[in-house]
């Protein structure tokens, strides 16, 4: 069996005995970071998805676990993410990838993508938007200056 390291984001920060207790009811390796929301996983298992089944049959009851998410890109290059969703989400979700002629997951790995490729197009506008307002008030030097010196130190 392979040991697998998965990361757990917490719906809400945890206290270290609620860690320690579930640590115990679990048996299995954990460690928090330091804002106590997320925590790593040492699983062994035959593979990944085995392993995430694996932490939400032990630790569902014992942790307000909101999504877990490999800790490391697959072969693919993709990350392995568990969300629970209510069967009214997943029927729904089911009834789109029909429509679209895909399976559930190809749906929403489709959706996850269009929804990041948004995120970054809005990022670099703001971005471009942000740069325009400082090259009208600074030349172009004083504002590459300017960076150079942060990146430097």
């Amino acid at each position: 069996m392979t040991v697998h390291a998965i990361e757990i984001t917490l719906t809400r920060t945890i206290e270290a005995a609620e860690l320690k207790v579930a640590q115990q009811e679990g048996g299995l390796l954990m460690a928090a970071a330091g804002d106590r929301k997320r925590l790593v996983v040492l699983v062994t298992a035959k593979n990944e998805r085995r392993a995430v089944r694996k932490i939400w049959k032990r630790l569902e009851d014992a942790l307000p676990i909101d999504v877990l998410c490999s800790l490391f890109p697959g072969p693919d290059g993709k990350y392995l993410m568990s969300i629970p969703m209510s069967k009214e989400v997943q029927e729904l979700l089911q009834r789109l990838a029909a429509v679209e002629q895909q399976t559930p997951e190809a749906y929403l790995e489709q959706a996850i993508a269009q929804a990041l490729a948004r995120d970054r197009s809005t990022r670099r506008a703001q971005l471009e938007c942000r740069l325009n307002e400082l090259l009208r008030a600074y030349s172009a030097e004083e504002v590459t200056g300017a960076a150079a010196q942060r990146i430097e130190g």
